[in-house]
């Protein structure tokens, strides 16, 4: 069975430090050829229900640093949660993203 990494995003966010960080993990992504799939949560309630329940990093920016809720990006392996975007750039820059994103 092959595992689907999925990107929950928001693509109507106002705020622009969340708009550059989804960029940045689909760029980085589609330049590694890693199959993954875009989920946003603006169009599918469920889907933000399960972001905000199952997301243990918050995804803090510069204007929230702490928010109440998980924000976008998020980042899953099927049902399995990987991190958020912080998390997702550690692994980067470290050569460990197979073993972030649970490949």
């Amino acid at each position: 069975m092959i595992m689907v990494v999925k990107v929950y995003v928001s693509e109507v966010s106002g705020s622009n430090e969340i708009r550059e960080r989804q960029t940045t993990i689909l760029l980085a992504l589609k330049s590694k050829n890693i199959d993954f799939e875009v989920i946003d949560i603006t169009v599918d309630d469920a889907a933000k229900l399960f972001m905000q329940t199952k997301s243990t990093r918050f995804g803090g920016t510069s204007f929230n640093s702490h928010p109440i809720y998980p924000l976008p990006p998020q980042i899953f392996n099927e049902e399995e949660y990987c991190g958020d975007y912080t998390a997702f750039e550690v692994a980067n820059e470290n050569n460990e993203l197979s073993t972030f994103l649970k490949l």
